[in-house]
């Protein structure tokens, strides 16, 4: 069930009042379902992503709702690990993450032993200290990002995934970026300097989401970009992008959140509506979330205009401008020196 845009008339209905729901936002139809000798709701998600789309920032947004707990930094993503037993673990993970034990405080207890228990992909110092944060009076919904393509290697694994999210009622959100140029610099700035779109502020305290990002308390500058190097990247991106398409196809027909990067950047306050109402949220995102954008502990890593971003712009952008890629550069005005690179309405029209 593919969900693009989420009516506000779906909002987060309270707990009390979910069984008196209409039929259509209740088990089953809403990927909601009753823990075992509780009243409370469980909602399961996972964020499917591709390179340098903002994952760790929206992970950020989710954890700072005290009804989610999202595990950092992306714990079963070992690039090492692809053979099926491996991707049998992965799966044996997900399933323990999805199904928490919220009764009491031993089961909850028991079930955090579990997840560390499997946790053989490394990170799990990330994985212990998120499931410190979790509370299991409050917790609602448990996740995590994941590209989750290296189950591709084997069709059964992603079959078998496919029908555990199905079984499980998992919500599936795809966050995806629409300027490719854009999403390239900024893996290439990751692979350049250890730099990823969103950066540990010198305010936000210890680096605690992983090692694409790092400590910074100087402003974002600009990157003298190497062509041949850039070529590269941009095809890795692309590539990611392919994967995670194909990931969402063989996983079959699953409730599905399109976010597009842009739109959390731009439009941040619909999106986390969006969100929200996807998740089953008791409260939207919006409330807690402006704790996490203006004092969290991540920042932009580059500027949002190419043209400040990129030291050798016109360089660049030239290279580019009877490609595909030619849209996604900012378009020259009058007086903007060495930011200018031709009229490129005309070269898009005329290519």
């Amino acid at each position: 069930m593919l969900l693009s845009v989420v009516s506000l008339m779906q909002a987060v209905l309270p707990l009390a009042n979910l069984d008196a729901a209409p039929s259509h936002l209740k088990r089953g139809a809403t990927g909601v379902f009753k823990e075992r000798g509780t009243t409370k709701r469980i909602v399961p998600f996972v964020v499917v992503f591709e390179s340098s789309s903002g994952s760790s920032w929206l992970l950020e947004l989710l954890n700072a709702h005290p009804a989610v707990c999202a595990i950092g930094f992306e714990p079963i993503d070992n690039i090492s690990m692809a053979s099926p037993s491996d991707h049998e673990s992965r799966i044996r993970w997900l399933g323990r993450l999805w199904s928490p034990k919220v009764r009491d405080d031993q089961e909850w207890l028991h079930w955090k032993r579990e997840i560390m228990e499997a946790s053989v992909f490394g990170q799990r110092q990330i994985i212990f200290k998120s499931l410190e944060k979790c509370d299991r009076a409050r917790s609602l919904a448990f996740g995590l990002k994941a590209r989750l393509s290296r189950l591709l290697s084997s069709p059964a694994s992603i079959r078998r995934l496919g029908q555990m999210i199905r079984d499980r009622h998992v919500r599936v959100v795809r966050l995806s970026r629409r300027n490719r140029i854009k999403q390239a610099l900024a893996e290439y700035n990751r692979l350049r300097a250890g730099l990823g779109q969103f950066v540990v502020s010198s305010q936000g305290g210890s680096n605690e989401i992983g090692n694409s990002t790092r400590a910074v308390s100087s402003p974002a500058t600009g990157v003298h970009v190497q062509l041949d190097a850039f070529r590269r990247v941009l095809h890795a991106v692309e590539r990611s992008r392919r994967l995670t398409a194909r990931v969402i196809s063989e996983l079959g027909e699953v409730d599905l959140l399109n976010v597009e990067y842009e739109s959390l950047l731009s439009e941040t306050n619909s999106a986390l509506v969006s969100i929200s109402t996807f998740l089953r949220l008791p409260s939207d995102l919006v409330r807690s979330a402006p704790q996490a954008r203006r004092g969290g502990s991540l920042r932009k890593a580059t500027s949002d205009s190419l043209c400040e971003a990129i030291l050798n712009y016109r360089q660049v952008c030239s290279t580019y401008l009877r490609t595909e890629y030619a849209a996604f550069f900012e378009a020259a005005g009058p007086g903007q020196g060495e930011c200018s690179c031709s009229t490129l309405s005309k070269v898009v029209k005329d290519s």
